[in-house]
C-alpha cells in the first residue's frame, strides 16, 4: 500500500507548495542546523547536533543523511517505519539520495512524485522567499533533473503555466490514494 508521497525536484521548482497542496500531515526529518525564526522543534525538523545525527546513522536509527551548506539533514527510520505500519498518509521532501534510499527500502509503500520546472522559474522562485543560496542551489539543477528521470514514479511539470494543473493532479493523487 502506497501511504508515502515523496516529492523530489531542484530547489525552488515548487516541492514545498505541492506537498501542502497534498495536505498530508509531514514526516519530520532531522537537522544539525540552527531553528530559524519561527520554526519549532518536533514540528519543522528535530533539531540535533551534527554529532548526535552520525551517531543515529551509525546506530541504524537514521534511513540516510545528507550534507547541506555545512548542515546534515536526516530522515529517522522510526517514524516510517511508524507511518507505514499505521497505514496512515504522509509526505516528505527528499533530494535523490533520501529518494534512493526510500525506494529501496520501502518499495511498495512510497511514490516518488518529480517536480519540474524551468531553471529561470526556480531562479525567480528563490529569490522571492529571499533565499541567501540561490546560486548554490541553482548550481545542482542539472544533476537535480537528471535525478527526477531517474528516480521518479511521476513526474509534475510545475511550471508557472502549469501551476493549475499541478495542483489538479496532487488533488487527484490523494483522492485516488485514500480510494486504494
Amino acid at each position: 500500500m502506497i501511504n508515502i508521497i515523496a516529492f523530489l525536484g531542484p530547489s525552488g521548482s515548487g516541492k514545498s507548495t505541492l506537498q501542502s497542496v497534498l495536505g498530508y500531515k509531514p514526516i519530520v526529518t532531522w537537522a544539525s542546523r540552527k531553528p530559524r525564526p519561527g520554526e519549532i522543534n518536533g514540528k519543522h525538523y528535530h533539531f540535533a547536533n551534527r554529532d548526535k545525527i552520525l551517531k543515529m546513522y551509525k546506530e541504524g536509527l537514521l534511513l540516510e543523511y545528507t550534507e547541506y551548506n555545512g548542515n546534515l539533514y536526516g530522515t529517522g527510520l522510526s517514524s516510517i517505519q511508524k507511518l507505514i505500519d499505521s497505514k496512515d498518509y504522509s509526505s516528505i521532501v527528499v533530494d535523490a539520495n533520501g529518494a534512493k534510499k526510500l525506494k529501496s527500502r520501502f518499495p511498495s509503500s512510497v511514490l516518488i512524485v518529480g517536480v519540474v520546472a524551468p531553471y529561470e522559474e526556480c531562479k525567480v522562485n528563490l529569490i522571492e522567499r529571499k533565499d541567501r543560496n540561490v546560486g548554490e542551489r541553482l548550481a545542482t539543477y542539472v544533476d537535480e533533473i537528471n535525478s527526477v528521470m531517474e528516480l521518479s514514479d511521476m513526474i509534475i511539470n510545475n511550471s508557472k503555466e502549469n501551476w493549475q494543473k499541478s495542483t489538479d493532479i496532487i488533488k487527484i493523487l490523494k483522492l485516488g490514494m485514500e480510494k486504494y
